[in-house]
């Protein structure tokens, strides 16, 4: 290669990039944000005291409970919690790296995978459209192992999608995701794999006949293997048993179980505005997309969509794994809307009137008690909410005068981008127990916490809140003790978390009161006699 031909690779290469980084620009104040972090207790807030104590004990085989391993779930997560704490420092912020990384892959796998099936146009679009799914967002700012979940089964399925060239680096991918998705999510990762099966079998010639994709398979299994293997050598078949038997409850309990329709109503909701438009652009794909675009577009996700169904258990988070493809029905949508309304002002009217009620809706299911996103609200997401109200309703008034597409689609997306941003930075996404995280920086309490381990005295089964608070609670001391059925077990002197109720037993009126109130109910801190 010539000096000049090398110089204007280079410049390609540099250009490319630089285009790259202009492109992901406007995904970070959606995934980073200037609010005060504190965590949800269930289910984040489990994972992340797992993986403390996994870093504390420097006990990397089992999931932990105080000192008890809990075979309940796989530690994938908890893993990269807690590596994420040993590099960055144990905070919350570390706690949520992961996810957020995850986050920026699957954004960019999304995009991949619209590029590839639906030309250049859709890719950014798509990738786009699902940053700006209340949804997504959600999880993107939740230390759980949804998000990690869901890049790996996106990297799948782009990795199924692009072997078809018989790169070694697809196949090896295509079949290097399925090991670490299991210890991130366990034997529920055999939904999405079904899901895929029928794009499996399109590409069998491809992937059975490679090397790549046997050593893919076999290296991402390996870890899961000595997991496993090292798990049932220390603590018996009965305690790693722990993992079906999860599996058992959740597919025969009434706890998290709904009704067959549960996501046909659930998944809309939580992706609103979008939700209307990637109906639209499902319906105009139904008749476009075949052989690979349909396996991938529609059988894929409306196959998924029918096994999470059919499973017992019902959460907000299993949809999750099928906003990308939502998104991607979104961009199609939303792309005939910007070609079609330029020259039809009243489709723009309606489309505008429909987006906006469904918007409207989607708040007030985020900010009524008992939203369906299960968010505490911080103090100021109120205003802010009137902000993004104002922010989007400028955005979409300015639409009838785009005379272009590219401009109707930025009209479109400008006013999300400011109301999601606005969020983001005001700490709804990421401030989940505000209250509480105020609580225990007062300036009576905190020193008391940072100065000695705090034991926690629990002798009967926890009521739901109770358990969750005290999940948070721990997370809140700086140095966590033992947890001890009764004021007896306590040394002389010594501070705990007691329930508010147990301070009336026998036993443990000897306790002295330290700190207690509606933010830390029902818990409060005591100290044991000092013996003198």
């Amino acid at each position: 290669m010539t000096s000049n031909k090398r110089y204007k690779a280079g410049l390609f290469s540099y250009t490319s990039a630089l285009f790259l980084w202009w492109r992901a620009l406007p995904f970070v104040p959606l995934l980073l944000s200037i609010a005060p972090r504190s965590y949800l207790a269930h289910d984040e807030g489990y994972y992340a005291l797992q993986a403390r104590w996994i870093q504390e004990s420097g006990q990397w085989l089992a999931p932990l409970w105080w000192d008890q391993p809990l075979f309940d779930r796989t530690v994938g997560v908890q893993w990269l919690i807690a590596s994420s704490q040993q590099l960055f420092g144990a905070n919350s912020w570390a706690a949520h790296l992961p996810s957020l990384l995850a986050a920026a892959l699957a954004l960019a796998f999304t995009a991949g995978l619209a590029h590839r099936l639906l030309g250049p146009g859709l890719g950014w679009l798509s990738a786009a459209v699902l940053a700006l799914t209340p949804l997504f967002i959600n999880y993107a700012h939740l230390a759980s192992q949804d998000m990690p979940l869901l890049a790996l089964e996106l990297l799948g399925a782009l990795a199924l999608l692009r072997a078809e060239n018989r790169s070694r680096g697809w196949s090896f991918a295509a079949g290097a995701w399925l090991g670490p998705a299991f210890l991130i999510k366990g034997f529920m990762v055999a939904l999405p794999v079904l899901a895929l099966l029928p794009f499996l079998l399109l590409r069998r010639r491809v992937l059975l006949r490679s090397a790549a994709f046997w050593s893919g398979l076999l290296l991402g299994w390996l870890p899961v293997g000595l997991w496993l293997g090292l798990s049932l050598q220390h603590y018996g078949a009965g305690v790693v048993g722990g993992l079906l038997d999860k599996l058992l409850f959740l597919s025969e309990s009434d706890v998290y179980s709904a009704g067959p329709l549960y996501y046909f109503w659930n998944i809309p909701a939580n992706c609103a505005p979008w939700s209307l438009v990637a109906l639209a652009g499902l319906v105009w794909g139904l008749r476009r997309w075949r052989s690979e675009q349909g396996l991938l577009l529609l059988v894929y996700p409306l196959g998924l969509l029918l096994l999470l169904s059919c499973f017992r258990t019902k959460t907000p988070y299993y949809g999750l794994q099928l906003t990308p493809f939502l998104a991607i029905w979104a961009a199609s949508g939303l792309r005939l809307f910007a070609q079609s309304g330029i020259a039809r002002p009243r489709a723009i009217a309606w489309s505008i009137a429909g987006l906006g009620v469904l918007l409207c809706l989607a708040g007030a299911l985020v900010l009524l008690p008992g939203n369906l996103l299960q968010l505490e609200i911080p103090p100021l997401a109120p205003a802010l909410l009137g902000l993004a109200a104002l922010a989007l309703g400028l955005s979409w008034a300015l639409l009838p005068q785009q005379r272009t597409p590219k401009r109707v689609l930025a009209a479109v997306l400008i006013g999300p981008w400011l109301a999601l941003s606005l969020l983001v930075q005001g700490g709804l996404f990421s401030d989940r127990s505000p209250a509480l995280r105020q609580a225990l920086s007062d300036g009576a309490i905190q020193p008391l916490l940072a100065a000695e381990p705090v034991a926690v005295i629990s002798g009967s089964p926890l009521s739901g809140q109770a358990h969750a608070q005290l999940i948070l609670l721990a997370l809140g001391t700086p140095q966590l003790g033992a947890k001890v059925e009764s004021a007896a077990a306590l040394e002389p002197g010594r501070l705990a978390w007691i329930e508010t109720a147990a301070l009336q037993d026998s036993a443990n009126r000897e306790l002295i009161p330290l700190a207690s109130g509606d933010d830390l109910a029902p818990w409060t801190l005591v100290r044991s006699p000092s013996g003198n």
